[in-house]
């Protein structure tokens, strides 16, 4: 159907407008985050390389450096390493679907990021009735509970989006 003007005081309206609120998320793009690279400590890790294993929803990665480096505590870059995949995994707001066992997140980077934790062997469980992070190391099978206080969400200023835990 055309657009037709039903009010010949049109003109005079459109002068009265002051905001116009526009979302361009996902317009240009496909809204769509892909893990591939990340640094902790002094190294970077991903090499851009395709895959050779079948990666998680959202991850596109490979490095043979780091599951070497993550399994190895001998390695002088394993304990940053650590602690930066046990922060994908826990500083998120993503929920479990409890009936699809998948992850639903209202952001497709919070999906990648903590697929990516997932993938390198750091699995969010779900929260307990306390409301603590449970995440499961696969590497070595021991559960993990992280008391979350606080969450600072992410904003245009701060460009960030901050999680406090209580580190038992």
């Amino acid at each position: 159907m055309p657009m037709a003007a039903q009010a010949s005081n049109l003109n005079e309206e459109l002068g009265q407008v002051e905001y116009v609120f526009s979302d361009k998320t996902g317009t240009l793009t496909c809204n769509i985050m892909e893990f591939k690279k990340f640094s902790a400590g002094y190294q970077a890790y991903g090499t851009g390389e395709k895959p050779k294993k079948k990666q998680e929803e959202n991850v596109n990665f490979y490095d043979k450096n780091l599951e070497y480096d993550l399994l190895n505590n001998q390695r002088p870059n394993h304990e940053a390493l650590v602690r930066v995949v046990l922060f994908l995994a826990a500083c998120h707001t993503i929920v479990i679907d409890e009936k699809k066992g998948t992850y639903t997140s209202s952001s497709p980077d919070e999906l990648a990021l903590v697929n990516a934790a997932k993938q390198f062997g750091y699995e969010f469980q779900g929260r307990d009735p306390d409301d603590a992070m449970v995440i499961l190391n696969r590497n070595n099978g021991r559960t993990m509970k992280y008391q979350l206080l606080n969450i600072c969400e992410f904003t245009s200023t701060r460009k960030r989006m901050s999680c406090i835990f209580r580190d038992p």
